[in-house]
């Protein structure tokens, strides 16, 4: 379901994510458990490359983990990079519902691929 990228360091984990899968949550929130416990409040990057309208629906899968470990995990900044409406929208519909949500990063931003650098340098930012 995703892949660990070479910019995961410190507090920062950085992924490239596919189609979801109960399997892969699971694996996933357990790294993000792992390095708040190691390093407090993280950063994440995520790549969302070539989701069609299928992909999209995988991520439903999400759903539980989200309201099982969401609140295990602390993200201060969230940047996805994406290129297609499918990454975008499941994007927005995060944003909206993430004052009521349990994994709720305090900032998101959406960057399209080629803003790949700008993403991680906002994420290197001091907040």
């Amino acid at each position: 379901m995703f892949e660990v990228l070479d910019e995961t360091n410190g507090n920062l984990v950085a992924i490239r994510v596919g189609r979801g899968t109960r399997a892969g949550y699971r694996e996933l929130y357990s790294l993000l458990v792992e390095k708040s416990d190691q390093q407090g409040r993280i950063h994440v990057y995520e790549e969302v490359p070539n989701w069609t309208f299928g992909t999209f629906l995988t991520h439903l899968h999400g759903v539980v983990p989200d309201l099982r470990y969401g609140p295990d995990f602390d993200i201060d900044r969230y940047a996805a990079v994406g290129d297609s409406r499918w990454a975008k929208l499941l994007f927005d519909w995060w944003r909206v519902i993430r004052p009521i949500w349990p994994v709720a990063p305090d900032e998101m931003r959406y960057f399209d691929s080629i803003e790949r650098e700008r993403a991680l340098d906002w994420l290197s930012e001091k907040g």
